[in-house]
Order: C-alpha cells, then sequence, then structure tokens
C-alpha cells in the first residue's frame, strides 16, 4: 500500500517545528484566518547558548482548532516496546503526520548524512510499503524545505540512533487535520496583539499558571538584540545565521497578509495600511537577501553598519503603521 499526505506551502517555514503544522493545518483554506489571528509576536533570546535565538512566540506550537494532536514520545514508545517503523507506518496510513527527531547521521535528505551524529526534527508524510520508504518534509542538504525518502531500515537506526545523543526533544507527535474546523478572523485578538508588540510586552506572562515565564526580548524590542547580532557578524565575531533575517521577513509578510485581510473585511484605511505593510515586507525581504548573497559570496563585511542601521528605519515605520491600525481597531 502507498499514501502520501497533501502538504501546502506554509506561511511561515523559518523552523520545522512551527513550519509543519503550518503546512499540513494550511491544506485547508479556511485556517488562514486563524493563522493571522496569531503569529503576530516576536521574541529574542539573549542567552548565547540557546538553540533558538530569534523567532515567532509561541505558547505551543502543536495547539491548532485545525489539528487534532496525538502528543506521543519517545518514552512512550519504549513503554509499549513498539518498533518505530511500525508504528509511524501504521499512523501515517491512518492519515497521521509524524513529527518527530531522528539521528541525521542516518538521514539521506540530511547534510550531515553519514558524517556526524546529531539530532534533528522532521516530519513523515507518506509510506510505501512496496518500496519500503517513507515520504519525509524538511530542510534538505540544498537548504530547501521540500520532500525527500527514507528507507524503513535507514529510519529504524535514525530513530535508534538518538538513544546515544543527549536528547531534549523526545516528540513523537501525530498530527492530523480537522477538516471542519471553525475559527473566523478575530479582530480583537489581533488589535491585542498588536498593542503587545508594540508595547514589547512579556506576552510568556499570560502562561505563567502553566510554566515559568521566558526572560526574552519582545516585540519590537527585538531590533536591538538582532542588530547586535548582525553587528557580530559583520564584524566576524558571530557565526552565519540567515534564520534572524528570515525571521524578521516571515513576520513583515505575515503582517502583510494579515492587514490585507483586514482591508477586505473592513476596507477604509486598512486599504493604505496593507500598502505601507507591503512596503515593510519588501525591505526585510531586500535585507534578508543581501544578506544570503554576501555571505554566499564571502563578503559578509560588505552586509555593512549601514545595512544594519536601516532596522531603525524600518522599525519605526511598522510603528507608524501598526499604531494607526490599532487606532482603527479600537474604532471597530
Amino acid at each position: 500500500m502507498k499514501k502520501e499526505l497533501p502538504l501546502s506551502d506554509p506561511l511561515a517555514n523559518g523552523y520545522h517545528f512551527y513550519g509543519f503544522p503550518l503546512a499540513i493545518a494550511g491544506t485547508v483554506d479556511r485556517a488562514r484566518d486563524w493563522i493571522l489571528s496569531n503569529y503576530v509576536h516576536l521574541a529574542y533570546d539573549l542567552d548565547p547558548a540557546t538553540p533558538v535565538p530569534f523567532c515567532f512566540y509561541l505558547y505551543d506550537y502543536a495547539i491548532s482548532p485545525w489539528l487534532d494532536v496525538v502528543r506521543a514520545n519517545r518514552r512512550w514508545l519504549a513503554d509499549l516496546a513498539a518498533d518505530p517503523v511500525e508504528y509511524c507506518r501504521t499512523a501515517v496510513h491512518a492519515g497521521h503526520y509524524v513529527y518527530l527527531n531522528l539521528d541525521d547521521f542516518h538521514v539521506p535528505s540530511r547534510p550531515l548524512y553519514g558524517v556526524r551524529h546529531s539530532s534533528h526534527d522532521l516530519l513523515l508524510c507518506g509510506v510505501d510499503d512496496a518500496a519500503r520508504t517513507f515520504s519525509t518534509y524538511g530542510y534538505d542538504k540544498a537548504d530547501v524545505l521540500r520532500r525527500s525518502t527514507i528507507g524503513f531500515e535507514e529510519f529504524r537506526a535514525a530513530y535508534r540512533g538518538l538513544d546515544a545523543l543527549p536528547e531534549d526533544c523526545t516528540q513523537v507527535y501525530l498530527y492530523r487535520v480537522v477538516p471542519d474546523a471553525a475559527y473566523d478572523f478575530n479582530l480583537r485578538v489581533v488589535r491585542e496583539s498588536l498593542e503587545e508588540y508594540l508595547d514589547g510586552t512579556n506576552v510568556s506572562l499570560r502562561f505563567e499558571m502553566l510554566r515559568p515565564a521566558w526572560e526574552r526580548a519582545y516585540g519590537v524590542d527585538v531590533y536591538p538584540p538582532l542588530q547586535r547580532y548582525l553587528t557580530e557578524w559583520v564584524e566576524g565575531r558571530a557565526d552565519y545565521d540567515i534564520r534572524n533575517l528570515h525571521i524578521l521577513w516571515e513576520h513583515k509578510k505575515l503582517m502583510t497578509l494579515r492587514v490585507e485581510r483586514m482591508a477586505q473585511l473592513l476596507g477604509g484605511p486598512f486599504t493604505a495600511l496593507a500598502e505601507d505593510a507591503q512596503a515593510l515586507e519588501k525591505h526585510a525581504f531586500r535585507l534578508r537577501n543581501k544578506m544570503f548573497f554576501r555571505e554566499a559570496a564571502g563578503r559578509p563585511a560588505e552586509f555593512g553598519h549601514a545595512e544594519i542601521a536601516e532596522l531603525d528605519g524600518l522599525r519605526k515605520a511598522e510603528e507608524r503603521a501598526l499604531r494607526e491600525a490599532v487606532r482603527q481597531l479600537r474604532n471597530v
């Protein structure tokens, strides 16, 4: 038997852990209003040892009205004495996407295949019993987000390879689309989120009853640490990581889609604000691409302090546009 589960182009994909749920939920067009009602907040972790320095703030990346989620983990599978290949094969045939970490040394699509043992997350989105392969989804050796394949025995080795590695990511999540879910674009949630974003509010405090708050820079306060990182990269004191400006661009891209949706619903001044948002998105995309091409050419210093200073103007223009959006939303 063979089964391939559908995937959409996720509206944001800087990190697998939120790109995968977005790719799955996005297979239902109506999920777009929920996505655009969320993904407003940004957080920058000032701890130099963090694996995720700059990202959207999400209390739980797996929560969505459009996803049914089974939160299994490696310990649970071990307690069941479950064979990982058979467990995942059965899950995919039942319509579940499987999100888990594997040892890249055994994953043919990954850059570290056959080079070094390292844990990385991946999505299973198909199975071919005759070929004895899984379809996978994730960033590959060419740093392109797309489908690949892995044989059953390679998968088993990659799964078991984590037993010898320090491992915090033990999730074996099963995602399945909830096609009849309902969620309308929430103007109140968007307004409140924009207010918090503009104020640099620590939005993790909302969830302190469930886990300790995160010490991060939030909202527009992410710009100074982002500029510090870029300065250190230009001066050769920090490693290249395109995800920093990629996340910034993704945020502006989603903000454009969000304001365009409000223009559809409310018209009036949001039509002009959509043009402002589009300009911000283009600016962020240009900076992202310039960083990428300067690094590829081996000339990061040519990115320059002038480009880093452009983020000051980007922030001011964003604050003006979003404060006007908030003002208009208060009148709705």
